[in-house]
């Protein structure tokens, strides 16, 4: 016991190399929980530095830009610089690219509308213009058929025996009658003795025997009353006696 003592005392109290390895930490063997937060605190101090000086490097690169002529000596920048800058430009042109995108889809839309609005001006129109001609063929179709009767009456009236002065006057009556049709639009129509029966063109009064083997059955006997038209459009059909 005394030569352990003795031996500590020389190695001036302290422990020996062996006892000082073979001794466990305080923390039973692990890390210090210090260190870690120690760690984490240099890197957020790091990465807080580099912000920092990113910033300032964008803030002088932006400076140099806005001042004299607005032109970069990129000779003159450092790798660093050079990065941040390129970084900025490519940032402007994804903004000028979506503004583009965003334009060329207003411009579409506006073209849109106007393609719309356009061809409904025109259907308004060309309907507008359907309506009008509808109604003018209609109301010239009314005063015609009023009228109609009259060249009717004149026609009959050429049969009856009269003077012939009166015949003439009647005769000029009817004239002036069929020019004025003809002036609005009006032309007549008369199918022939002999002739099929149209039905689309004309209207049988009556039906007759036949008085013969020459005349068939479903033949135009005799026309009583002429046909009129209005373009393709019949407004009278001719008054026919038909053969059985």
């Amino acid at each position: 016991m005394a030569d352990e003592n003795t031996e500590k005392q020389k190695n001036g109290g302290t422990e020996t190399e062996g006892e000082v390895k073979n001794k466990p930490d305080a923390g039973g063997g692990e890390a210090p929980k210090g260190s870690e937060k120690q760690q984490e605190t240099k890197k957020e101090q790091g990465k807080e530095k580099q912000e920092t000086s990113n910033d300032k490097i964008e803030k002088e690169i932006s400076e140099d830009n806005n001042s004299g002529n607005g032109k970069i000596n990129i000779e003159k920048l450092t790798l660093k610089e050079a990065q941040i800058l390129l970084k900025q430009y490519i940032e402007d042109v994804e903004t000028l690219e979506k503004a583009m995108i965003k334009a060329q889809a207003a411009i579409a839309e506006t073209k849109n509308d106007y393609l719309r609005a356009r061809a409904d001006c025109e259907n308004v129109k060309r309907h507008k213009a359907e309506e009008v001609n509808s109604a003018y063929c209609d109301g010239k179709l009314e005063a015609v058929t009023k009228v109609l009767p009259i060249g009717d009456s004149l026609d009959w009236a050429l049969k009856m025996p009269m003077e012939e002065k009166t015949k003439e006057g009647i005769e000029l009556l009817l004239k002036k009658y069929h020019e004025s049709l003809v002036q609005i639009g009006i032309t007549e129509f008369s199918p022939e003795a002999g002739s099929a029966f149209d039905p689309k063109t004309a209207a049988a009064v009556m039906q007759v025997e036949p008085e013969n083997d020459k005349e068939k059955h479903g033949t135009v006997k005799q026309v009583y009353g002429r046909g009129f038209k209005l373009g393709d459009k019949i407004i009278r059909y001719a008054q026919v006696s038909v053969i059985k």
